[in-house]
């Protein structure tokens, strides 16, 4: 007569069983690799000249399962990182637009409202543009004031008596000078910031008009 513990260990072995038939033997793993001239090779083992390089694993049905990845140059490297940067550059450009996208329909009601606000920053900046050519203007006024006093002193004037020149009128026309030139840098660029700013406008503008419409956008 069979116990209790035994009837119970008898049937976990049986239910066990076809389970264990099912699974049959482990699969099988084939590589797949190149040789030097291009043609492709299959094996269960691949050839030590060839064991650098990348390898795919197969299984018995053909089906990729696995990669080896091969030995790299320090050139390979560098290519693989710079292939890799451009594509999260490229994903990240992708999701900005739309980004940008969303913020652009979120904001603006219409092409007019986008035109306003263009023309108040653009108001600003020509306010601003303005007042800098003005001060360069006072400037300049005063850089020809102090050349025009420099003449009455050594070594410009010609006069046999002329007194030598005050140190303080030197040091001014120098700042003044100077600030000339920082002044028409910073027009410079409030000006190239003028062109900017129209520019992006322009793209909103256009690129409102076109989600608008529901175009898509390119990439």
């Amino acid at each position: 007569m069979i116990s209790t513990i035994g009837r119970t260990l008898l049937l976990v072995a049986l239910a066990w069983l076809p389970c264990a038939a099912q699974a049959g033997p482990k699969d099988p793993h084939v590589y797949k690799w190149t040789d030097d001239k291009g043609v492709v090779h299959y094996g269960d083992d691949v050839p030590p000249q060839y064991s650098d390089q990348d390898q795919t694993v197969l299984n018995s049905r053909g089906i990729a399962v696995g990669a080896v990845r091969g030995k790299r140059t320090s050139e390979q490297l560098a290519s693989e990182a710079a292939a890799r940067d451009a594509e999260e550059r490229a994903r990240r450009d992708v999701a900005n637009a739309r980004q940008r996208d969303q913020i652009l329909l979120a904001t603006y009601l219409s092409v007019e409202e986008i035109e306003a606000l263009r023309d108040r920053r653009a108001e600003i900046l020509d306010g601003q543009t303005r007042a800098i050519g003005q001060y360069i203007d006072q400037l300049r006024v005063r850089q020809t004031e102090l050349e025009g006093q420099l003449q009455h002193f050594k070594p410009y004037s010609t006069a046999r008596n002329a007194p030598m020149m005050p140190p303080g009128l030197a040091a001014d026309l120098v700042r003044t000078t100077n600030d000339i030139a920082l002044q028409k840098r910073t027009l410079a660029a409030k000006r190239r910031e003028l062109q900017a700013m129209q520019q992006k406008f322009a793209d909103d503008i256009a690129r409102f008009r076109e989600l608008k419409r529901g175009g898509p956008r390119g990439g």
